[in-house]
């Protein structure tokens, strides 16, 4: 296997940032289009709030190694089914994930019982079984101890976390939170995101905190303690911004590194 099989893209629909976030450019680059210029073999498909056909996605996703799709309905875990219904069609769809979960989820009426039901229902059906992952941002943990233990209760229910940095002026609290991170994530999968706009800060991402996120993931993932890294995303790839010139650059020198 190589390195770029462990990437990621975090997948929007075409143009859903145009003119917004800081950024002034019309992208028209598509998720898939997003996933071969960056050079990454997965795809994390979230629509947010934009309606489209999951299912012409998928075909166009054909020729990924695994796909998986946001699930933003959290207090209707019977929701999934159809995810599990897609995932028969489409071998690759592999997982589901909740889009900013503290924020949506823990906070947004999601409760500790529906999660586990949610993660029986991916599990234990006839028909496929899928894994559950989350997001979780640097600074919604690490926040105090009794702030972690009730975070660790909706932790729990799920098989993977992926760890993202909301501002990037906070990346040099990576390594850092990431031991906090790893106790808290402890017998799950791990995953790292990285954003190339920076839209905690509303602009531009820099390509020296891009290449130094990659690194360190990279290290991580050498040691066996993540499993992938997300880039997001692929709204802005084609607007000639450095980070994205970076993140190609990076993967070009490190993709084909056999893992």
């Amino acid at each position: 296997m190589k390195l770029r099989d462990k990437f990621w893209l975090w997948g929007h629909k075409e143009g859903v940032f145009n003119m917004s976030n800081g950024n002034e450019g019309i992208s028209r680059m598509t998720p898939m289009e997003g996933c071969l210029y960056l050079g990454v073999r997965n795809v994390f498909m979230v629509p947010m709030y934009s309606q489209l056909n999951r299912r012409q996605y998928n075909k166009s996703f054909k020729t990924l190694k695994e796909v998986a799709w946001d699930f933003r309905s959290g207090t209707d875990p019977e929701l999934l089914r159809a995810y599990i219904d897609e995932a028969v069609e489409f071998p690759n769809i592999g997982r589901v994930v909740y889009d900013d979960f503290v924020r949506l989820g823990k906070n947004g009426g999601v409760t500790v019982d529906n999660l586990y039901k949610a993660h029986d229902i991916l599990h234990n059906n006839d028909k496929k079984s899928l894994d559950m992952w989350m997001v979780l941002y640097t600074n919604e943990f690490g926040l105090g101890q009794e702030s972690d233990a009730d975070l660790q209760q909706f932790i729990n229910p799920f098989d993977g976390i992926i760890m993202w940095t909301w501002e990037e002026k906070d990346v040099p609290l990576i390594p850092e939170k990431y031991e906090i991170f790893k106790t808290m994530t402890e017998g799950k999968k791990r995953m790292f995101g990285c954003y190339l706009w920076n839209f905690g800060e509303k602009k531009e991402a820099t390509g020296k905190a891009v290449k130094w996120q990659l690194d360190w993931y990279r290290e991580k993932m050498l040691l066996g303690e993540a499993e992938g890294v997300v880039l997001h995303t692929n709204t802005m790839a084609d607007l000639d911004y450095e980070a994205y010139d970076v993140a190609c650059e990076w993967m070009e020198q490190h993709g084909d590194e056999e893992f």
